[in-house]
């Protein structure tokens, strides 16, 4: 059978199987003809089977078709050939370019949406007017969700735009997508934007803090080390991962710029050895022992890890070692090599119930 009208009238049959195979080779006619048929039998398909058959071939049919088929799909309730059409626009690539603009530019915010969806991943220079649109859009969900996908291409062309929307008092989503962004994007000089938006992190809710801290984990060097280290003994217990997450990465950075870390206050310590101890989940409290051992030179920061090698949270454990084995006090080395030996040991023993 090589009829078209043929395998148009079995897309209504009542046999699943059937169906699905005259869609099939529909798609491998490669008729343009065969787009609305294919189309038009979308919303009345019940089976997710023969909805991806009919997917996958109206991607087979060449020509502007199916790309515009697709664009007039974005606007249907079923949320399922939603996706398929912004799977369909996101493969056709440069061919779905010129019919997302001007869907970018005339169609509803959730339309707006969608057409962000489809080039999501796509190089951000062959969607750049779509971007360039929807950074102004009226709607925040379509600007925030601009500013997500141009952070995770590390669009450092669009940097400017999205400084320009980190306001103070902007919604939180948009000021938490513009701080993830930045730091994607990974220039230095976006933190002058940051520090002017968010001149004292004592007084910033979690909310934001959390993604501040992100950035500034990702972009800083000593100043920033400086500041964040001071939050550690003022703020709540759900922010420490935040707050240490940023301290690891701006250590890494003074390893590599060749900077030491600030000094820690008594405060700070006491507050990074009580993490350790307490009850908080314990990614947490490694990530704690790893903050401790930047100044495990101090005697009593090295008994402390010391100690800690002995816990009965593995984690801690784990943390601790990896503490210590950053110090220049080669006396540690011999400590280190006998814990290795005993959790070595101790992961023998403890699945043979000994």
């Amino acid at each position: 059978m090589s009829n078209l009208s043929d395998y148009v009238a079995i897309l209504a049959s009542s046999d699943e199987a059937e169906r699905a195979y005259a869609a099939e080779d529909l798609g491998y006619l490669n008729m343009p003809e065969a787009v609305t048929p294919l189309l038009e039998r979308l919303p009345a398909e019940t089976s997710a089977v023969v909805r991806d058959a009919i997917f996958q071939a109206l991607l087979r049919i060449e020509g502007d078709g199916a790309v515009v088929g697709a664009i007039g799909l974005l606007t249907s309730d079923d949320s399922q050939i939603r996706n398929l059409a912004v799977t369909l626009l996101h493969r056709r690539g440069n061919q779905s370019i010129p019919f997302l603009k001007q869907a970018m530019q005339e169609g509803d915010r959730d339309t707006r949406k969608f057409v962000l969806d489809a080039v999501r991943g796509m190089p951000y220079s062959c969607a750049e007017d779509i971007y360039a649109v929807a950074l102004a859009d009226d709607d925040t969900n379509v600007v925030i969700t601009a500013v997500e996908n141009l952070g995770n291409l590390r669009a450092n062309a669009f940097r400017n735009r999205i400084e320009d929307l980190l306001q103070r008092d902007a919604h939180p989503m948009l000021v938490a997508a513009c701080l993830e962004a930045l730091a994607g994007i990974g220039n230095e000089s976006s933190l002058t934007v940051i520090h002017k938006c968010f001149p004292d992190l004592a007084e910033l809710p979690g909310f934001s803090l959390a993604p501040c801290l992100k950035a500034l984990g990702a972009l800083g060097g000593k100043k920033e080390f400086e500041q964040v280290l001071g939050l550690l003994p003022a703020r709540a217990a759900q922010l420490y991962p935040a707050i240490l997450g940023a301290l690891i990465q701006l250590y890494e950075h003074s390893v590599n710029e060749g900077y030491r870390p600030p000094e820690a206050s008594e405060n700070v310590l006491i507050a990074l050895r009580t993490l350790v101890e307490s009850n908080e989940p314990p990614p947490c409290r490694y990530q704690a022992a790893r903050v401790l051992g930047f100044w495990s030179d101090r005697e009593d920061v090295s008994a402390s890890l010391v100690s800690c090698l002995t816990s009965l949270e593995k984690m801690v454990r784990l943390g601790a070692a990896e503490a210590l084995r950053i110090s220049n006090r080669p006396e540690l080395a011999t400590i280190l090599a006998a814990y290795e030996v005993d959790e070595t040991k101790r992961e023998v023993d403890q699945p043979l119930g000994r």
